[in-house]
């Protein structure tokens, strides 16, 4: 079969590999769709040792000694695999289980997951729908815009128009939302507008905060979620965002963060959360909601066959498109 692999140097090729084979309660999955995502430039610019890839579809094709999964069956996966034990695996919540695995492999024809990992796509869910649904861009979209209070007002500031970015603010806009966009690049800015938003200006703009305030009174955004992950893009969500007023963090940020808490949180009693990763839930959910009409596919510039994937990852990493799909012809 072929793989695709991060070779490092900003490099990535497709190889020629064994079909995986199944280990019992594993499932092979032929993939018919896979999404680049963000996450993985460190393995792009760095190389590493094994297929990436953990936003894909498929068709099971072996499920060995396995409960519920069977040859056919269309699957979405849930690429975090916990204990199974904790408190947190029982709610069904295994991302925050301190015994998590995750499960790489989607960039390549064939890939063996736990079947655990499987979540049955709805047979009228078509795949280019439900590699988004099940995916990073709308999964943690999904669960920031949950956490946002029902009943505050109706400007939702984004920062950062990368993939979850945009799913964002395709999310934001079947909720009512007015959406503004913060985004430096300007060929994400264009994509954000074309997935909904309502405004898209550059985050170093002078006139973007001011933007802000015009549009709510001099307040401030009702809600901010921030996706970017930069340092800047968090502090700056902190200050655009209102008194009494919600930030939701989607962006990975190791590198840390300076905040003045009685400034930026306690005086304007702000609530600030996180969001992580998606459940299983979660995807059926986002599932109903392309049933009443959401338009999942909004954010996605680019779909290319897995043999073009090393132009797709040199385009998606330097910045020049929205979200990128892999496919396979099966």
């Amino acid at each position: 079969m072929k793989g695709l692999h991060y070779i490092g140097n900003r490099q990535a090729k497709i190889r020629e590999m064994e079909i995986p084979r199944p280990k019992p309660k594993e499932v092979l999955i032929e993939v018919t769709l896979s999404a680049l995502c963000g996450s993985e430039r460190n393995d792009y610019e760095q190389g590493c040792s094994f297929v990436s890839g953990h936003e894909f579809v498929g068709i099971v094709r072996e499920a060995k000694n396995c409960r519920e999964s069977k040859p056919g069956n269309r699957v979405a996966v849930n690429v975090i695999k916990g204990c199974g034990k904790c408190y947190y695996c029982r709610m069904g919540k295994s991302q925050f289980c301190e015994s998590m695995i995750i499960c790489q492999g989607g960039h390549a024809e064939y890939v063996c997951v736990p079947e655990e990992c499987c979540l049955e796509i709805p047979e009228d869910v078509e795949d280019r729908a439900a590699v988004l649904l099940g995916g990073d861009t709308l999964g943690v979209a999904y669960r920031a815009v949950q956490k946002l209070p029902a009943g505050m007002g109706r400007v939702a500031l984004v920062i950062g128009a990368g993939p979850i970015g945009l799913g964002a603010v395709s999310l934001l806009k079947y909720y009512g939302y007015y959406v503004v966009v913060w985004e430096m690049n300007p060929v994400r800015r264009k994509y954000a507008l074309l997935t909904g938003a309502d405004e898209a200006m550059d985050s170093v703009d002078l006139n973007s905060e001011q933007r802000i305030k015009e549009l709510t009174n001099r307040l401030g955004a009702d809600v901010v979620l921030e996706c970017s992950g930069n340092p800047v893009g968090q502090k700056n969500a902190l200050h655009a965002v209102r008194p009494e007023g919600t930030v939701v963090f989607c962006g990975e940020n190791y590198k840390g963060l300076t905040i003045v808490p009685s400034e930026d949180i306690i005086h304007k009693e702000i609530t600030l959360t996180g969001a992580f990763y998606f459940t299983g839930q979660d995807f059926y959910c986002l599932c109903e909601l392309y049933r009443r009409g959401f338009e999942p596919g909004k954010a996605v510039s680019h779909i290319w066959n897995l043999a073009e994937a090393p132009l797709a990852c040199k385009m998606f990493f330097e910045g020049k498109t929205g979200k990128v799909l892999l496919e396979r012809k099966v």
